[in-house]
């Protein structure tokens, strides 16, 4: 059954320094568990001095809380990226009487006045019943640059407007998509003039009364090393593939990890200002490279709100991205999202590599959608390009500014062949290819030398200019005009500056082939535009670089490779040959691709998904940051941490106890199904001397339960008659004080004819997969293969994960997988059914059983005992081994905690590399 959640939205006001914050701690780990000073949720402050924050918590469930003030880290990033050891200064509420709460519905509001002033009754709280329709809910959207265009006269007065070729030119469109919800803006306000602190709340102010838009102020030098430091100087060329191993003078290039720093701090100081305008029920969409490890700073605020993230650049392939020393730390603050979204599939298979290869989480794929599993959520993966507002430039058309325009331009071109270019002035585009190519052509065909112009338009971006490009392309264009050029005629007309949208769309009118050659591109809606300007006349033709992302979704676009001039040559040729009847038919198809995919239909349909999306697997309470975002401790509804003196105290009180413990990853230091470490794991000496003394004391029964065979059981336990073994999941098992191996089912009495075929099949993925091999057992059979290639091997896996299902179908076989392995074994004997039968062997039901396992064959354990022990007479701990979702209800992070627990209770005594404060007080208890 789904356990049921209430987002819960506390307030308080209260009066704090500027180096104290208010923090909530109560009975439940979600509240902090009466640990205000390590773990405490953080409300964030208000301008009018409310405090506030979000929970997800249990439905029907009775709590208990205070407010706390302690004193700030020294900075937030110091949290987030150093080993702080957090604040420890502590003031809580006085009054006796604890705040007190009974959930319900799926959101309320809590109104709890001002600190150390008890709310008595529930006049405070206000429930919301039902589910927020599409015109309440809030949509945050975080952008690096505010759709705004800003103007300061010269009297020191502002004005302000929308920009229109924003967010990739598609502002008007996108702001059209959204006109049916409530929206708010977060980003930097785009402008080149100094804002005074005088200015700001006026500006901020006038800004979200009239746009609704939240500017952000950071300082010029921060915005520099943010932007063009580290976005455009570090993530753009790598995810352009293009890779600077040394610098400009030949030296080696050396990671500069202050820029590192400031990304973080921007991205920190977005994550504060869309927690403030945070709301129940609200969405937040981030937009773009410059905001990556956003949504892992907002999950650790907003456990349970639906993040969207969409890069509009490309993903580079895992090779070229694992460059980046931080790229563990960018993925999983990326994968803090609910829904990522990517113009291609190309990008998406790349992420997704990144992700195998460096994090080692597989993708899950289920009726056309993707998805990633990580830190017990489900991250959905969305392939969907962004389009344009087709009548933004159908409109423009008849326009007076561009019908003069255009009118300038055919007649100076009068008779003339235009190729038309726009592009940032920004090596990536291959202007410098572009000339070569068109000068090729000039040299091979004379005829073309008069009648063919090359009108190129390269807009300079002050963060990606580099001088040697510029004088490139400017020496190529002199060169080809001084050789072909006449005093009627100029080749190359090029035009390095900005280009107004009336001159953009004329120009698109003019041109009878679009030529861009990019090297490497997203997805470029310059052919978008250019099609529905040319709409009338179904004339524009389009040249294109096969590394644009559009390109393989027009069909009427000639794809090359930019790096052949030749060929980009005879393609010119081509399109001034071509049948007219012909590039009209093309035209029209694709007017229509674009017309159906524009920004209003991506905005309707990513929203949509972002609305559905499951957030998440299991709801999470609890997210502590530790080194930084990569090294995230997660916690789960019902999941917690397993207290080592509440294991202690039920030990003590017990004289009926059971251990059913793992084998691989619980009592050995890994669980890998690496050749040489499952061939050489076993358990620790230390484990086998506590399991020793845990066995002397005859109130305790002992079980190892393994996949492994007898043979391997037997080498390591033989000795230890007091300790139990099940093998090969509990199909032989030898009880304690006993020297005879037994089996839950007769050996003899089995069907066995599917091991041959399962094991040809395993052999011919083996042959075609390097660094697998099979692990025969006496009942089944197991196909490792963590030592091959992460995504071939995960890849083979699911084939013949499927095509084994298909072969036994009517079998009474199933076929199991876990990380890095596949196995097939009898569906009726596993784990569960041992424990069954252990159970059964005893007189008397245990009083405390402790039951630790690590993967997927251990949840049958779990499950069997959560459903058949009385919680009255048993005290049951179901423990995983590492952080993940599962069945048990308590987790440790190693297998060096088991061992440091199983001493624990061998010496009656808490063991201090496995205790907390809290393990302190109860122990105590």
């Amino acid at each position: 059954m789904t356990q049921e959640y209430t987002r819960v939205t506390f307030k308080v006001s209260c009066t704090t320094t500027d180096t104290e914050r208010v923090v909530i701690a109560g009975s439940d780990p979600a509240l902090g568990g009466w640990d205000p000073l390590r773990r405490g949720v953080k409300l964030t402050e208000s301008s009018d001095g409310l405090w506030s924050v979000s929970v997800s918590l249990r439905t029907g469930k009775r709590y208990e809380y205070k407010y706390f003030i302690v004193e700030k880290e020294d900075s937030d990033t110091a949290t987030l990226f150093s080993k702080s050891p957090g604040p420890q200064s502590l003031r809580g509420e006085t009054f006796d009487i604890n705040r007190k709460l009974t959930t319900s519905g799926q959101a309320m509001e809590i109104s709890d006045g001002v600190f150390n002033k008890s709310a008595a009754g529930e006049s405070r709280i206000k429930l919301i019943e039902r589910v927020l329709d599409q015109a309440e809910r809030v949509l945050i959207i975080a952008l690096y640059r505010l759709p705004i265009i800003s103007q300061i006269d010269s009297d020191g007065n502002w004005s302000f407007d929308w920009d229109d070729d924003a967010l990739y030119s598609t502002s008007v469109g996108f702001r059209k998509g959204i006109s049916n919800r409530k929206v708010l803006w977060v980003g930097i306000l785009n402008t080149s003039f100094e804002v005074s602190d005088d200015e700001v709340p006026l500006i901020r102010k006038e800004l979200f009364d009239k746009f609704q838009c939240y500017p952000l102020f950071i300082p010029k030098a921060t915005l520099t090393k943010f932007y063009q430091g580290f976005c455009k100087g570090v993530l753009w060329p790598i995810f352009h593939t293009v890779n600077h191993v040394s610098d400009q003078n030949g030296h080696t290039s050396e990671f500069d990890d202050g820029l590192w720093k400031v990304y973080n701090e921007v991205n920190e100081i977005f994550a504060k200002a869309v927690i403030k305008l945070y709301e129940v029920g609200a969405m937040i969409w981030i937009h773009d490279y410059h905001l990556m490890v956003l949504p892992g700073y907002l999950r650790k605020q907003l456990s349970g709100a639906h993040i969207g993230f969409f890069l509009h650049i490309p993903w580079p392939s895992s090779e070229a991205y694992r460059i980046l020393p931080m790229r563990e730390k960018i993925l999983a603050g990326l994968l803090s999202s609910s829904l990522i979204g990517f113009n291609l599939f190309d990008y998406t298979r790349h992420f997704l590599s990144a992700c195998v290869r460096i994090l080692n989480v597989q993708q899950e794929s289920s009726r056309g959608t993707i998805g990633i599993s990580y830190g017990g959520r489900h991250v959905v993966i969305r392939v969907s390009h962004i389009g344009i507002h087709p009548e933004r430039f159908s409109e423009a058309i008849s326009t007076s500014s561009v019908q003069e325009i255009e009118s300038r331009l055919r007649e100076k071109y009068k008779g003339k062949f235009v190729l038309g270019g726009i592009d940032d002035l920004d090596f990536i585009k291959g202007i410098s290819l572009k000339l070569e190519a068109f000068e090729t052509l000039l040299e091979s065909i004379p005829k073309y030398r008069n009648e063919v112009v090359l009108y190129q338009v390269a807009v300079p971006k002050a963060a990606r200019v580099q001088e040697r490009i510029r004088d490139e392309i400017r020496n190529r264009v002199k060169t080809i005009n001084e050789r072909f050029g006449t005093p009627d005629h100029i080749p190359v007309e090029y035009v390095e500056n900005d280009i107004p949208f009336a001159e953009r769309v004329a120009l698109y009118r003019v041109t009878d082939a679009l030529f861009l050659t990019p090297i490497r591109d997203g997805l470029n809606l310059i052919p978008y535009e250019y099609l529905i300007s040319t709409e009338d006349s179904g004339n524009g033709q389009l040249i294109l670089s096969e590394f644009i992302g559009c390109s393989r979704a027009l069909s009427s676009a000639l794809r090359l490779n930019p790096w052949s001039p030749k060929k980009l040559a005879d393609s010119i040729d081509f399109v001034i040959q071509r049948d007219p009847q012909e590039v009209k038919g093309r035209h029209v198809a694709d007017t229509n691709y674009v017309k159906s995919h524009t920004t209003e239909k991506w905005i309707e349909s990513f929203l949509k998904d972002l609305e559905t999306a499951n957030e998440p697997v299991q709801n999470v309470l609890y997210l502590g940051l530790g080194l930084g975002i990569g090294k995230r401790l997660v916690e789960f509804a019902g999941y917690s941490r397993l207290s080592i003196a509440e294991v202690l105290k039920s030990y003590r009180s017990s004289d009926r106890r059971l251990f059913l413990l793992d084998y691989d990853g619980t009592l050995t230091s890994t669980a890998s199904s690496s050749r040489m470490e499952h061939a050489w794991a076993r358990p620790h000496d230390k484990a086998i001397g506590n399991l020793q003394r845990l066995a002397e004391d005859r109130r305790n029964t002992i079980y190892i339960l393994s996949g492994r065979t007898t043979e391997i059981l037997e080498s390591n336990f033989g000795d230890f008659r007091a300790i139990g073994v099940a093998a090969e999941h509990g199909f032989f098992y030898r009880e304690p004080w006993d020297t005879e191996w037994k089996t839950q089912k007769n050996v003899e009495l089995l069907d066995r004819s599917w091991i041959e075929s399962v094991h040809k099949i395993m052999q011919s993925y083996t042959r075609r997969t390097d660094g697998s091999y099979i692990e025969v057992k006496s009942v089944g059979l197991v196909w490792h293969y963590a030592d091959a290639d992460p995504e071939f091997g995960i890849w083979q896996a699911k084939e013949m994960q499927q095509h084994l299902r298909d072969v036994l179908r009517d079998t009474e076989v199933e076929v199991i997988t876990g990380f890095g392995w596949l196995q097939v074994r009898y569906r009726a004997i596993n784990k569960g059914t041992m424990v069954s039968r252990i159970l059964g062997s005893m007189l008397q039901e245990p009083s405390f059983v402790l039951c630790v396992g690590d993967d997927r064959t251990d949840e049958d354990m779990f499950s069997y005992l959560d459903g058949h022990l009385e919680p009255t007479k048993s005290t049951v701990f179901t423990c995983t081994v590492g952080i993940q979702p599962s069945r048990a209800r308590y987790y440790l992070r190693h297998s060096d905690e088991v061992v440091n627990l199983l001493g624990s209770l061998t010496t009656n005594e808490l063991r201090s590399s496995v205790s907390s404060p809290e393990d302190v007080k109860t122990a105590i208890l």
